[in-house]
């Protein structure tokens, strides 16, 4: 039978062309995926690990949690007293204090901007140090400074060259050394610039403190033991961590990023999969009905419908290995693309040697084989229960629909639908809209074939301008009911992905849009122009717009991240004096001036899944502070609350009581009576200009800043999601030229009786239109469907309306039929080319 199986795949190989490639293209973008952001991953632990190699403890102040949404939380400074106290303690052989900040790096006049960090940190040299020089010298003196080697080389520094650092307090200086981070040039995204100790506790005003201690152990020392007498000699306030686990924690933390983009990926390579696993099936039901006498032959010779089973299985298994071989080579390419692709959409990732672990190899390789083994498993079954004389008797283009399939199809169809609306009536939730469309796809899966006749020729009605080829291509379609519905069906899931993307990015970008300006009032707001998550304004931005003559009022806002038990949130911090000033916030219960307590403001609809209400205390853990009962002063409207972006509203000095940073978010700005937009807008930029991070930004520039990671996703998803439209389109090439094989005989009649090559082209040509136009108006209308319902169940706190992007939805339908002509060309290229007198022979 392997012999058999062996030759018969090979005999093949032509019609499992398209098969193949759409394995290879499903299992590249998984394999892809895998290799890129394993590697990623291994750069960053390489990286960190190697910088704080040297080191075996590192001592901070204590915190309750190290980060939070990829974020490093800021500590209390160390003592001049606690560096001291570590250094004469039994064991440690050496402490290394160690600053860092945030300093912006200005050369040449022209401030650097990168889209990550400024950091500033004091020089420390390694093995304690995490950089290493490159060129040239450490800073010494006041007036020296080292920066990274990638910054240098992009922005052409060169050593000897005067900089200008900018923090609390600005340093101009000589530029004297060239560093790198482990055994790259510097950080990604980011500038580095390496000063003396003492000049970096003056750039950040920390007096005599420092941010933490490297701790080296004396020879012969246990470091567990170490670490333990280190901790119970500081005492509570204190943590010593392993210098290894620091890199562990750092490196997690910046790989926080990367664990998102892989379950987008591997989201969007099984639906990259699951498109091929329809082609395949198709791809497996057109052979096997081909193959009808043959495999009857088999069975009158004495093959068991077992063996016929596993021939046809075993073809798939072999199709599945070859590709799935192919695909994980092809793997490393696709993660270079990837990466670019991300970068080319504002996601960066760190550069290295791709790395392929055992872990991909093995996921690659079960998931193409048992993708392509799993839909070739209902044609194989099929032809295994067809009896030999029957199957003997059968026509090739037979294709039985059973009634008990249709009626299970039906039902499924008609819960799903029953789902979909429910959710875009705003009720179940997004459990239940999940559930409708896996409902919705088993249904149309199961019933298609017994909708896809009457479905292709009333939407090949307009076919009949062609004349006879268009008729001829519509009943072609009608006739063959299951291969129509399956390959349609492939491309309306990829259309579905795509059109669903859009309206719930359009919907929500408009719902931010309406929310932010109903909600604030403020003729600008300055932020930062690096949209970075926790602000990255500084403090002395408000009050140089706050002392404006044409401001009336200027107000800040601060966000920070608690942890809710094992989940970690985001809060607002406010003005409660001047925030109503700018803003038409509409307090549901309790007043924004309560704040001034020491309180919390939360959003309507938290309030009520937690059943609080004013008086009552909400436990929130600060990483600083530790757990706190915050009593509830108010309830704000569910809408002002996505305004201000979270759904809890603390006051500015509580903020400082639990929090270090001393950045701000944004600062709202009310001009004065009689002073125009134009006019405020020149004197804020004025004001402003040496502070280049700070942008100020109308409303819509405002609204535009909201909504640029939106733009980012929905952009790389959109680009990404064109793979499994690809696929689909191969398809339906794969389909027709199947269908050309198969009705060989048929074409050569049709020539025969004096159709034209034209003629059959365009005949070939129409039909795979038609199937482009069946696969729009299932695929647009279902991801229309369940963008809907997604955008009610997501935004029902905040009102969130459905908005159609007519103009994208267009776009999409126009692309796909003309992808539909374009995949229908080589089929009919290949139908023309027949000799009419074989084909009329062919049996």
């Amino acid at each position: 039978m392997w012999r058999l199986i062996l030759r018969n795949t090979l005999a093949h190989r032509a019609r499992l062309a398209f098969t193949m490639l759409a394995v290879v293209l499903g299992v590249t973008f998984v394999s892809g995926t895998l290799v890129l952001t394993d590697t990623s991953r291994q750069v960053l632990d390489d990286q960190f690990r190697t910088a704080t190699a040297g080191t075996d403890l590192t001592v901070r102040a204590a915190a309750a949690f190290d980060s939070a949404m990829g974020v490093e939380v800021e500590r209390d400074p160390l003592s001049a007293a606690t560096v001291d106290r570590v250094r004469t303690l039994p064991g440690v052989a050496g402490a290394e204090p160690i600053v860092r900040g945030q300093g912006l790096l200005v050369a040449g006049g022209t401030a650097i901007v990168p889209s990550g960090p400024s950091l500033l940190q004091s020089w420390t040299p390694p093995p304690l140090g995490a950089f290493t020089l490159r060129a040239g010298r450490a800073p010494v003196s006041d007036g020296e400074v080292v920066i990274d080697a990638a910054t240098a080389d992009r922005y052409r520094i060169t050593l000897g060259q005067t900089v200008t650092v900018r923090a609390e307090s600005d340093l101009t200086a000589q530029v004297v050394g060239l560093a790198g981070f482990g055994d790259r040039p510097g950080l990604p995204n980011s500038t580095v610039a390496l000063v003396s100790l003492p000049t970096a506790q003056r750039m950040l005003r920390l007096g005599d403190g420092v941010t933490e201690l490297a701790v080296t152990a004396a020879d012969g020392a246990d470091t567990g033991a170490l670490r333990r007498s280190v901790g119970a000699a500081l005492g509570a306030g204190y943590e010593v961590t392993a210098g290894r686990d620091v890199a562990a924690a750092a490196s997690a933390a910046a790989q926080n990023q990367v664990g998102y983009l892989e379950v987008m990926l591997l989201a969007l390579a099984g639906a990259g999969l699951l498109v091929g696993a329809f082609l395949i099936a198709n791809t497996f039901s057109i052979v096997v009905t081909q193959r009808t006498h043959e495999l009857a032959v088999l069975r009158a010779t004495g093959a068991t419908g077992r063996q016929v089973l596993g021939s046809v299985l075993g073809e798939a298994l072999l199709v599945g290995v070859a590709a799935s071989a192919l695909g994980l080579g092809t793997g490393i390419g696709a993660a270079i693309g990837l990466r670019g692709l991300a970068g080319a959409f504002g996601i960066a990732l760190p550069d290295g040697a791709m790395v392929v672990t055992p872990r991909t190899v093995v996921v690659s390789l079960a998931v193409g084989v048992l993708v392509t083994v799993l839909a070739a498993y209902g044609p194989a079954r099929r032809a295994a229960r067809v009896a030999p004389v029957a199957a003997m008797r059968q026509s090739a283009a037979a294709e039985p629909i059973g009634t008990a399939r249709t009626i299970a199809g039906a039902i499924a169809a008609a819960a799903g639908a029953a789902g979909v609306t429910a959710a875009i009536l705003g009720a179940g939730g997004m459990m239940l809209l999940a559930a409708a469309a896996v409902a919705l796809i088993v249904g149309l899966t199961l019933a298609g074939p017994a909708l896809a006749p009457a479905a292709a020729r009333q939407l090949g009605r307009p076919l009949h301008a062609f004349g006879t080829p268009g008729r001829l291509a519509r009943e072609s379609a009608a006739r063959t009911p299951r291969r129509t519905a399956a390959t349609a069906l492939a491309l309306a899931l990829g259309l579905a992905l795509v059109s669903f993307t859009a309206v719930l990015a359009t919907s929500v970008k408009r719902s931010v849009q309406r929310t932010y300006t109903e909600t604030i009032s403020a003729d600008f707001v300055v932020e930062s122009a690096r949209n970075e998550m926790l602000g990255g304004l500084p403090a002395t931005v408000h009050h140089h717009v706050a002392e404006l003559p044409e401001v009336a009022v200027a107000s800040r806002l601060r966000y920070g991240h608690w942890k809710d038990g094992q989940t970690t949130s985001a809060l607002t911090a406010v003005d409660p004096a001047t925030l109503p000033r700018v803003t038409a916030l509409k307090m549901t219960a309790g007043s924004l001036d309560a704040l001034n307590t020491g309180g919390v403001v939360l959003a309507g609809h938290v309030a009520a899944e937690r059943g609080l209400t004013i008086g009552d205390t909400l436990p929130m853990t600060f990483s600083r502070t530790g757990t706190q009962n915050l009593p509830v002063v108010g309830l704000l409207r569910d809408r002002d609350a996505q305004a201000l972006q979270t759904d809890y509203i603390i006051s500015l000095d509580t903020y400082a009581t639990h929090y270090v940073e001393d950045v701000d978010a944004s600062v709202f700005v009310k001009l004065a009576d009689g002073v125009g937009l134009a006019t405020g807008q020149r004197v804020l930029d004025a004001a402003l200009a040496d502070m280049p991070t700070a942008e100020v930004r109308d409303q819509a520039a405002a609204v535009a800043g909201r909504t640029a990671t939106i733009d980012q996703v929905l952009g790389l998803v959109t680009a990404l999601l064109l793979l499994t439209i690809v696929i689909a389109l191969l398809g339906i090439t794969n389909t027709l030229a199947l269908s050309v094989s198969e009705r060989t005989r048929e074409i050569g009649l049709l020539r025969a009786v004096g159709m034209t090559r034209a003629q059959l082209r365009t005949m070939v040509r129409s039909e795979a239109a038609l199937l482009a136009a069946l696969a729009t108006v299932v695929g647009v209308g279902l991801g229309v469907a369940l963008g809907a319902g997604a955008v009610k169940q997501l935004g029902a706190a905040a009102e969130a309306a459905v908005v159609l992007p007519a103009a994208q939805l267009a776009l999409i339908v126009a692309v796909t039929l003309v992808a539909g002509l374009v995949a229908g060309l080589l089929p009919a290229r290949r139908a023309a080319r027949l000799d009419v007198l074989t084909a009329i022979t062919h049996s």
